[in-house]
């Protein structure tokens, strides 16, 4: 039985051994397996991304202008305090400041009571004037009538003469006081001038006062307070930092290439690695007429209302900003990998067919093109470097997957 068994199995593996195959049809090389998209028009809004550092829009240095000695620390500030405008903040001792002060101001009061007496005796004196004024009138009158008198003999000598002297006298009264008038004005133009001087004294002396309360120049709140009360402080040495961070500029530094497509006003978007999902809106301020010769870029400065409900930029964070650019209508934007030498390649069928296109703008990694393209083109994106124009090829539809939302 098992020899029966061994023997048929040999039988039957040497007729497999000896079968004919079958003939085979000659298989050539199938074309290329490529992927396309299709070409739609669409409105293009073109975007520059920058980085900067948030900036406070106000920065105040307070420094003492003059030497002195910290009294007190309004209200008992201290760094990250919030104040507002006008506020005063630090004092420093005024006491020299306000001797010297009043010392000024005695000085004008005397200089003052000078003119007032100048005056007092100036119209003393002009009534003086318009008294001997008349005697003179009343002399020359008696001087006339003997004069006339002695020309037709009907009086002495002696009494013209009496006559003639009393008129001269007058004469020379008046004119004295009339010279001692006009040296008021010289006089009341010396006091009026040493008044001034004195007056201008005295206002730097109040200014003086002024200076040892230095107070908020805006809204804002302390970074920083480097002084505490009995430290003596010298003219210029800074007393505290004032921010105000209601607004903020951030300026970022973008490519020399696109420095005429950035437009003042243009808006910007800005968000900060610290904070996921959070943005703040802001536009651009102003531009650098410039660009770095070394690293071949120019700054541009975004300025941002930062105010409102939600969290704030900080200043000295470190942000990236979204420039909103031109928008181009109806317009044709492609992957930049598709273009090769100034051609695409456009599936018709199972033919590729080339197509010259100009590249007008690249934006990021896609070219705004304009050319031999258009909407509704099958667009081959891959083996590129296989194809030729009238080239057969296969195209990989791929499959849409739809995810459900949980």
């Amino acid at each position: 039985m098992v020899v029966l068994i061994g023997g048929g199995s040999g039988i039957a593996g040497l007729l497999y051994a000896k079968r004919a195959e079958p003939p085979r049809d000659a298989i050539g090389a199938l074309p290329p397996l490529v992927e396309a998209m299709v070409v739609r028009a669409e409105d293009v809004s073109e975007s520059f991304v920058g980085y900067g550092t948030v900036q406070a829009d106000h920065v105040a240095h307070l420094a003492a202008e003059l030497p002195a000695r910290v009294v007190e620390r309004v209200g008992d500030i201290k760094s990250g305090s919030t104040v507002q405008k006008g506020q005063p903040l630090v004092r420093l001792d005024d006491r020299q400041y306000r001797h010297e002060l009043d010392r000024a101001q005695e000085i004008v009061a005397v200089d003052r009571a000078a003119l007032r007496e100048l005056a007092v005796e100036a119209a003393n004196l002009e009534q003086i004037i318009n008294t001997v004024r008349r005697e003179l009138r009343v002399v020359q009158a008696e001087k006339a009538r003997l004069t006339s008198l002695m020309e037709r003999s009907l009086a002495a000598e002696k009494e013209f003469n009496v006559a003639d002297l009393a008129y001269q006298q007058a004469r020379r009264v008046l004119q004295e006081y009339e010279r001692e008038v006009a040296s008021f004005a010289p006089r009341r133009a010396r006091l009026e001038a040493l008044m001034r001087s004195h007056e201008a004294a005295a206002a730097l002396a109040q200014l003086n006062v002024e200076r040892c309360v230095i107070g908020a120049p805006f809204d804002g709140a302390i970074q920083a307070l480097f002084v505490d009360v009995g430290d003596a402080v010298a003219a210029g040495s800074v007393v505290l930092t004032l921010i105000d961070a209601s607004h903020v500029e951030v300026p970022i530094q973008l490519p020399a290439s696109v420095h005429a497509r950035i437009k003042i006003g243009a808006a910007c978007r800005l968000e900060s690695e610290a904070l996921h999902g959070i943005t703040w809106q802001g536009a651009v301020a102003r531009v650098a007429p410039f660009v770095d010769p070394l690293t071949r870029t120019f700054a541009a400065y975004i300025r941002v209302d930062n105010v409102g409900p939600g969290p704030r930029l900080v200043p000295g964070s470190f942000v990236r900003a979204h420039v909103a650019g031109p928008t181009f209508t109806d317009r044709l934007l492609i992957p930049r990998g598709a273009i090769r030498g100034g051609h695409v390649f456009v599936a018709k069928g199972n033919v590729a067919h080339r197509r010259a296109v100009q590249v007008e703008r690249h934006i990021q990694d896609r070219a705004l093109v304009t050319g031999d393209l258009r909407a509704g083109d099958r667009l081959i994106l891959t083996h590129l470097h296989d194809l030729s124009d009238q080239a057969p090829v296969r195209i990989h539809e791929p499959q849409v997957v739809i995810q459900s939302t949980p």
